[in-house]
């Protein structure tokens, strides 16, 4: 499914600064912004394209767990062990690609930035060289 034009349109809000997190996406994905509810459809696979046709790819931190539990949470309503579960289940069925996951907040910013339309969630602090910056929310 790709994303609709209205979610991307002028009058559609970026998410609000919240929590120190930053939304980072590969150099080529083709926004400069992306409102929570457009994130939140991208982390449970309701958007699979970003609009120009290339396929979405979620990277996410598999450690600290509860650092990323509470990052996954925000974003998608479920914590890490139910987002891999949800996960394992729409790979299975065929209706999705499963997140890729790094070691660490730097392996994550190493990863969107060598990945076409890659998108993840880190901590405003990190060093963000290489990434298109999408919202803070």
């Amino acid at each position: 499914m790709a994303l609709a034009g209205a979610i991307w349109g002028a009058g559609s809000l970026p998410a609000a600064a919240r929590d120190g997190l930053v939304t980072i996406a590969n150099q080529s994905v083709p926004l400069d912004s992306l409102t929570a509810a457009a994130l939140k459809d991208i982390y449970i696979g309701q958007t699979t394209y970003w609009p120009d046709g290339q396929s979405v790819v979620i990277a996410v931190q598999s450690e600290p767990a509860g650092e990323s539990d509470a990052i996954l949470k925000k974003i998608s309503g479920m914590d890490a062990s139910h987002f891999a579960t949800f996960w394992q289940r729409m790979v299975f069925s065929g209706r999705g690609n499963e997140p890729k996951n790094a070691s660490d907040v730097a392996a994550l910013v190493a990863f969107v930035a060598a990945t076409k339309g890659a998108i993840a969630v880190v901590p405003a602090d990190a060093d963000l060289k290489g990434v298109k910056h999408l919202a803070a929310f």
